[in-house]
């Protein structure tokens, strides 16, 4: 607690409430340790609170105090070609089914298809179809104050496709997001464009090889990280427009690339999950360094005895019964963000579960209907949501 707060707290112990309520700078100390969904709450108190928090300069300054934890996950789903969001859940809620909630559930209502592109600090990326015919929306979403922002497509020409839309949001560093798009071009190259007040080109364009997972890169620091499943992994330097090898996992010698599970940040530090040689069950958390200069496996996590409370997970081949796959994927991993714990959130068939792989506890987070979600390229039915359907909730009160 600061000398100031202390300060303006003593002189107010002997006052009337409505003086502690009439004081701006008590007023602002108080709301900017409280979560964004609290404040927003006061803004119902009176028209004076309401335009006070409504300011954009107590927003910046709240979205700058704001710790970056995650709340919980926002799930996405395609059917019919289009997307819909499906569930929020919040990792502290006890109760197993979610509900959207309804300013959010009319926005997105409000389209054909929400499909979600990126995320980064309490912001979305999504392309929206419009209701009534088929032009194409980007916008910028800010779900906790239910505000967005259109985003204008680059020039591109019909030879050209977007393969990605990353957004690069640190309130701590700037009130201000930046969008990178990744273009692929005729002849294969790609090129990168960022945007802020306008769209620029960033560099020449880059022969690229190999399957690169553009669409879930990760922002720290002023780089959007991404990862490949067979080459070095690349980042972008967003201060200086440049594309840079990172480094990268080995590929494990006898396979067809990495499998890699889940790619995100978590408590500041980089965290790639890839699927363990020995078998499926069995996985290896890695971090990157605080130097950025190579991966370590922090933790091995084996998921093998989850297969025993929840039987689902298991694949077993019609006839024989044998086992042949089991049905899991990683949503979402939090390393010692909230309470210290170390857990992994996994999609299982019907469920959604934490597992703390300290304690080794597991809290059920969500129940699910069970419903064909798409077709694996095996040709399985597969009936939970995969790393690609995730996307984390931050609380912010950043404007957009």
């Amino acid at each position: 607690m600061t000398e100031n707060f202390k300060q303006m707290i003593s002189k107010s112990s002997f006052c009337p409430a409505e003086n502690i309520a009439g004081s701006d700078d008590l007023l602002k100390e108080i709301l900017l340790r409280l979560p964004a969904s609290s404040v927003l709450r006061f803004s119902c108190v009176s028209h004076r609170w309401r335009s006070f928090i409504s300011d954009p300069y107590f927003r910046q300054l709240h979205s700058r105090r704001s710790s970056a934890i995650t709340d919980g996950l926002f799930l996405f789903r395609k059917s019919d070609k289009k997307y819909h969001l499906d569930h929020l859940f919040n990792f502290s809620d006890t109760s197993k089914r979610k509900v959207v909630p309804s300013n959010i559930r009319t926005f997105t209502d409000s389209f054909r298809s929400v499909e979600p592109l990126h995320c980064c600090n309490g912001l979305l990326c999504l392309k929206l179809l419009q209701p009534d015919n088929d032009d194409v929306l980007y916008c910028v979403y800010n779900p906790r104050t239910n505000r967005h922002t259109n985003i204008p497509l680059p020039d591109i020409n019909d030879e050209e496709e977007i393969v990605s839309m990353n957004l690069a949001f640190d309130p701590k560093r700037s009130s201000n997001y930046k969008i990178i798009c990744i273009v692929k071009e005729r002849l294969g190259f790609l090129r990168w464009l960022t945007f802020s007040n306008n769209w620029k080109e960033s560099g020449q364009g880059v022969r690229v090889r190999g399957e690169y997972y553009f669409g879930k890169g990760v922002f720290l620091n002023g780089t959007i990280y991404w990862t490949s499943k067979h080459s070095a992994f690349v980042c972008f330097d967003m201060d200086n427009d440049s594309l840079k090898i990172m480094p990268s996992t080995s590929v494990p010698e006898g396979r067809n690339g990495r499998k890699i599970k889940y790619f995100g940040e978590s408590a500041g530090n980089l965290h790639l999950i890839e699927e363990n040689v020995l078998r499926s069950t069995l996985l290896n958390v890695f971090e990157l360094e605080n130097d950025y200069s190579n991966w370590y496996v922090k933790y091995v996590v084996d998921v093998d005895d989850l297969t025993r409370l929840f039987p689902l997970m298991v694949i077993n081949e019609p006839e024989s019964l044998d086992v042949i796959g089991y049905q899991f994927d990683v949503l979402c991993f939090v390393d010692g963000e909230k309470d210290g714990k170390t857990m992994l959130v996994l999609s299982l068939p019907e469920k959604m579960i934490s597992y703390d792989i300290k304690n080794m506890s597991i809290k059920e987070l969500l129940n699910v209907q069970l419903e064909e979600l798409h077709l694996s390229i095996e040709g399985f039915i597969v009936y939970n949501y995969k790393w690609y359907h995730a996307y984390k909730h931050v609380e912010t009160l950043a404007l957009v």
